[in-house]
C-alpha cells in the first residue's frame, strides 16, 4: 500500500479494477494500463488509470456543450460598437462575479465562432439588399438554433472633417473627390456596406486610388480622419459626435445580438439582457448619443 493516495500499488490497482493481481501485468503490456516502475516496483497514478478507463468506455453519453456548463462566464465575439463596449464595461462593474470577455472580430467571424459553440453570443450588423440583417445569412453561418435580439439602432455613414463638409454633402460627392479613404476589414458589416454603396454608384474599391488605410473599428476610422491619416471613411454617427467630425448618413441599421438557444436561458445571458432595461444603460445611451434603444432586448426571430 502506498503512502500517497494519488498512487496505487499492484494490489490496490487490481482491487480498484476488480481483477486478479496477475492480470494487472497483462493489462500493462497488452492493454496500455498507465504505470511507472521508476521506484523499482509498479505504481499506478489514479488520475491516469481513470482516464484510461474512460477511454475504453463504449456508448459514451454526449457531454453537455461547454457553454452550458461554464457558469459565471459570458463569451462574446463579433462586430464593433462603442456603445456596446461601454455597456460591457458597465455590466462588468455591476456584475463582478460574471467574467465577461469580448473579441471584436467582425460580424462574420463572430457568427462563425457562435456556430462552432465557442461563444455565447455574437454581435452582428449584416447588410442585405433590403437593408438590416439577413436572417438567411445568419442561419447559414451560425446555424438555425439561434435567437436574434436587438441591442440598439444606429446610423452608419461617411465621416469627414468639418472643413470638408462644405464641399462634400453626399456619398457620391465624396467618391468624386480626391480623398484618401479609411476602410474597415473584409468580413465586417461596415465593409459590406461600403462595397454595396460603391456597387450602387457603379464604382469599386480599385477605383479609389487613395484607399490605403485599413482600420479595426469605427473609432479607428474616426481617429484616422481626425488625425489627417485619411480624409473620409464609413463609420457610425456616435464616433463622429465624439471627435467633432462631420457625418453624412447612409443607412439606419440594427446592431443585433445573436445568441445560441442553449445559452439563451443561462443566468449570465439573462443578466446581460436584463441589464439592457436598466436605468444605468439608458443613462449611458443618452451620454453617448446617436442611438435608439426603444427595441433593446426585443427578440427579432
Amino acid at each position: 500500500m502506498t503512502a500517497d493516495p494519488r498512487l496505487l500499488d499492484t494490489q490496490q490497482v487490481a482491487s480498484y479494477l476488480g481483477v486478479h493481481e496477475k492480470q494487472v501485468y497483462t493489462l500493462i503490456h497488452d492493454r496500455g494500463l498507465p504505470a511507472t516502475k521508476i521506484t523499482g516496483k509498479w505504481l499506478f497514478p489514479v488520475h491516469l488509470v481513470d482516464r484510461w478507463l474512460e477511454s475504453a468506455v463504449i456508448n459514451m453519453p454526449e457531454q453537455l456543450p461547454f457553454l452550458q456548463v461554464a457558469r459565471q462566464l459570458l463569451l462574446i465575439a463579433g462586430s464593433d460598437d462603442p456603445l456596446f463596449v461601454r455597456a460591457l464595461a458597465l455590466f462588468r462593474r455591476l456584475n463582478p462575479v460574471i467574467l465577461t470577455l469580448q473579441s471584436r472580430t467582425g460580424s462574420t467571424d463572430g457568427l462563425l465562432a457562435l456556430g462552432k459553440g465557442l461563444v455565447h453570443m455574437a454581435c452582428a450588423h449584416l447588410v442585405d439588399e433590403h437593408g438590416g440583417y439577413s436572417p438567411s445569412t445568419i442561419q447559414e453561418i451560425a446555424g438555425k438554433d439561434v435567437a436574434v435580439v436587438t441591442f440598439a439602432t444606429r446610423n452608419q455613414g461617411v465621416v469627414l472633417r468639418k472643413d470638408e463638409a462644405s464641399r462634400i454633402r453626399t456619398f457620391t460627392e465624396a467618391l468624386e473627390g480626391d480623398l484618401k479613404w479609411a476602410l474597415r476589414e473584409v468580413g465586417t458589416g461596415t465593409r459590406a456596406l461600403m462595397e454595396r454603396e460603391l456597387a450602387n454608384a457603379n464604382r469599386n474599391l480599385s477605383e479609389l486610388a487613395h484607399a490605403q488605410t485599413t482600420c479595426d473599428s469605427h473609432m479607428d476610422v474616426a481617429l484616422a480622419v481626425h488625425s489627417l491619416k485619411a480624409d473620409a471613411g464609413i463609420a457610425i454617427e456616435a464616433v463622429a459626435r465624439m471627435l467633432g467630425l462631420a457625418f453624412i448618413p447612409l443607412k439606419r441599421e440594427r446592431f443585433d445580438l445573436v445568441i445560441r438557444k442553449e445559452a439563451f436561458f443561462l443566468e449570465q445571458t439573462q443578466e446581460f439582457l436584463s441589464f439592457l432595461q436598466a436605468p444605468q444603460f439608458s443613462a449611458l445611451v443618452e451620454e453617448l448619443g446617436g442611438y435608439e434603444t426603444g427595441e433593446s432586448g426585443r427578440i427579432v426571430n
